[in-house]
């Protein structure tokens, strides 16, 4: 890939990796890493945009594999925290509003999904992609996404249904 066809994916795609690269990291720091490190993949790959499909799909993957490397680097490290929640984190989440309601029981219950749910509501509802395209971005069979996508839907039905009961 050239510089000038990466600089043509991140100016239409470059703010949905960043948001993307956040949904995975939950921290600014560690997401512009990510995000530079999926850039570098991308320039090193020998990627031939054919459509805007295709060029969304290989971003959303690149990007998936990089933070895999990363999170398995830091595991054998021992840093097992680093990507977790915490207080402060759960804290410093800005009030978002829509028709006067709060998100934020639905962040933090998302955010507390297992990574392979997580991952899966985070591009099927977040980032509006398909279970196709989901699939071919995880490596995983199209059935399995729909399986890890009721299965979120169940942990996150639960998850709420106790904080309401809180």
């Amino acid at each position: 890939m050239t510089k000038s066809d990466l600089n043509s994916i991140l100016n239409e795609y470059g703010a949905n990796l960043s948001r993307f690269c956040y949904s995975l990291c939950k921290n600014e720091s560690d997401a512009d890493d990510l995000f530079q490190e999926t850039c570098i993949k991308l320039l090193k790959s020998d990627f031939d945009m054919r459509s805007k499909d295709e060029a969304l799909s290989f971003l959303y993957k690149t990007c998936l594999n990089a933070f895999r490397n990363i999170y398995r680097a830091i595991k054998r490290r021992g840093e097992y925290e680093v990507y977790g929640l915490d207080k402060e984190y759960l804290e410093s989440i800005p009030d978002k509003t829509a028709d006067g309601d709060t998100f934020d029981e639905l962040y933090r219950a998302v955010n507390s999904l297992p990574y392979k749910y997580r991952v899966v509501i985070t591009a099927v509802y977040f980032k509006e992609l398909s279970g196709g395209e989901v699939s071919e971005i995880l490596g995983i069979p199209e059935g399995t996404v729909k399986s890890r996508l009721h299965k979120a839907k169940q942990l996150l039905k639960k998850e709420l249904q106790n904080e309401n009961n809180r």
